[in-house]
């Protein structure tokens, strides 16, 4: 039970959460209406989220100029970092003390200023009415309650949080004995060793050891290349167990998030004839080229981290590991379900210790079917592929827009009529909030056909919104550090991709209410013809 409850008052505000998701939304919001109040809670002790559980040596996929918030630099001043960092700007890739330093700052200066209260280890509970005016939250003892009054919405920016190995054990048995660290105990460990200070935990890492790195996704990529560059562990001494071969964006090229839905567009939807061609021009790696991948989850590779996992030859792909047990013999047994032979490691071999790569990221398993779900509460969810920053960042323009009554309602009313979503009896009824319900969704994380255009729709649909005249939307994207429309020579093509949806649409699977909006929207959009 709570000892005391503390009022603070009233705030435009309360945003659960305090991550990359939240930073970006908050960042912008403020942008746009510089004297709204936040009340801002987290239940670790910094900003910054899911990268205070991240390990140590993990650094983001993508440069830092794409990453963070749109009013402030992440890669810092250009000259410093080229001078002090002997980095061209573009190619910085931020660490997690940089990250964190970064949101730290961010955020102190909102404190500064009055514009946000952040409470760390704090939790809420979303079992409370959303649509109620007084909201509750506590710290993470219990001891102190508080009280706020939200004047316009409750804002949910923990859906999309990503689940990382430090947080979230393997998700099938291990026998007692077998020896499994997370990739941050496997840097801990290694650290102290090289520092001659006392383990942290009890098993030792060493070059001699061999290692099973179990996972696909970027986590097992990045500790691959770390146990061979950062522990001189040979590649003959591990085994990595692939689940699933993953296509892979490379970091150096001409390449990025919106190359893959339009690569599927190109290709009337057909996933594998879309990789194939983006692996052509050298946009897409994949690790075998015996191997044909069969899931794109959007991670980021250089030349360099490709050369280290290249080198790994003894490569499990027999699916999700089931259980890790031993034999009679003190033989490791890893089984991968009934469909599957298990795998032996002999004990004769030496020793095994397992890194544990299997948790899902940002693959959370939550499916948000809202955003703009009341008057009175939000959800933050992406809308386009990864960087997550760009995607709040419109998220807090368009809730901005709608506060300060510029959203072109009428074309949105009109929307969502030939889209069939409102019936015409209640088109005048419907408010701006529920346009932007209607017609603002998340982003489908690994869906099929149609789905996977997602990303190209949403983007139509935010410049159709914004403003009666699209060139709004495309001048405050061009000019905003997060986008891609930020980067010279970029050409995003929503008019052509949309004109193409339409000639399309059997093809890939649109309905016919879908193909009348695409091409409403097409008409909104022709200004933006070739940009």
């Amino acid at each position: 039970m709570c000892s005391s409850t503390r009022s603070l008052g009233s705030c435009d505000y309360l945003i659960i959460g305090a991550g990359a998701a939240s930073i970006a939304f908050i960042d912008t919001l403020l942008t746009e209406l510089p004297s709204t109040k936040i009340v801002l809670i987290d239940k670790h002790d910094a900003p910054g989220g899911h990268w205070n559980d991240a390990y140590d040596f993990v650094r983001l996929h993508q440069p830092s100029l794409l990453y963070g918030a749109s009013s402030k630099q992440m890669e810092g001043n250009w000259l410093k970092c080229m001078l002090t960092r002997r980095k061209l700007p573009w190619n910085h890739r931020a660490t997690k003390a940089e990250i964190l330093s970064y949101y730290k700052e961010l955020v102190g200066n909102w404190v500064a200023k009055g514009q946000v209260q952040f409470f760390s280890n704090c939790k809420y509970s979303f079992e409370q009415g959303a649509d109620e005016s007084i909201h509750e939250f506590s710290d993470l003892d219990g001891n102190t309650n508080y009280s706020v009054k939200v004047e316009c919405k409750l804002v949910n920016g923990v859906l999309g949080e990503c689940k990382v190995p430090s947080q979230y054990p393997v998700d099938f048995p291990v026998e007692e004995g077998v020896k499994i660290l997370t990739p941050n105990e496997l840097f801990i460990s290694h650290n102290d060793s090289r520092n001659g200070k006392a383990w942290q935990t009890t098993i030792m890492p060493s070059p001699q050891k061999k290692y099973v790195v179990l996972g696909c996704g970027k986590t097992a990529m990045d500790t691959v290349v770390f146990l061979q560059s950062k522990m001189d562990v040979h590649p003959d001494n591990i085994v990595w167990v692939i689940p699933n071969d993953v296509w892979m964006l490379n970091r150096v090229g001409s390449g990025g998030p919106w190359s893959y839905p339009q690569a599927l567009l190109k290709c009337g939807g057909d996933k594998e004839k879309a990789c194939n061609y983006l692996e052509k021009k050298g946009v897409f790696s994949r690790l075998d080229s015996n191997v044909q991948p069969t899931r794109f989850r959007f991670p980021v590779i250089g030349k360099d981290e490709l050369h280290w996992m290249r080198k790994v030859k003894h490569t499990v792909r027999r699916g999700r590991v089931s259980s890790i047990s031993f034999d009679k013999n003190k033989d490791i047994i890893m089984t991968f379900g009934s469909q599957h032979d298990s795998e032996r490691l002999s004990a004769s071999e030496g020793e095994y210790i397992f890194v544990h790569c299997t948790s899902p990221g940002p693959f959370n398993g939550n499916e948000i079917t809202e955003l703009f779900v009341s008057e009175r509460q939000m959800n933050l969810s992406s809308l386009f592929a990864p960087p997550v920053p760009i995607s709040m960042s419109c998220l807090a323009k368009l809730e901005s827009a709608r506060r300060k009554h510029t959203l072109d309602i009428d074309f949105g009313r009109e929307l969502v009529a030939e889209c069939g979503l409102v019936g015409l009896d209640d088109l005048n009824n419907v408010s701006e909030n529920e346009i932007l319900n209607h017609l603002v969704t998340g982003y489908r994380f690994g869906s099929e056909g149609a789905g996977q255009l997602d990303s190209i729709k949403a983007l139509a649909i935010f410049l159709c919104l914004l403003n009666v005249d699209p060139m709004d939307g495309y001048k405050w994207l061009s000019g905003n550090r997060l986008s891609f429309f930020s980067i010279p020579g970029f050409c995003c093509r929503v008019f052509e991709n949309l004109q193409m949806m339409i000639n399309k649409r059997e093809e890939i699977g649109f309905s016919e209410e879908e193909a009348r909006g695409f091409a409403l929207m097409a008409t909104k959009l022709e200004p933006l013809e070739g940009k």
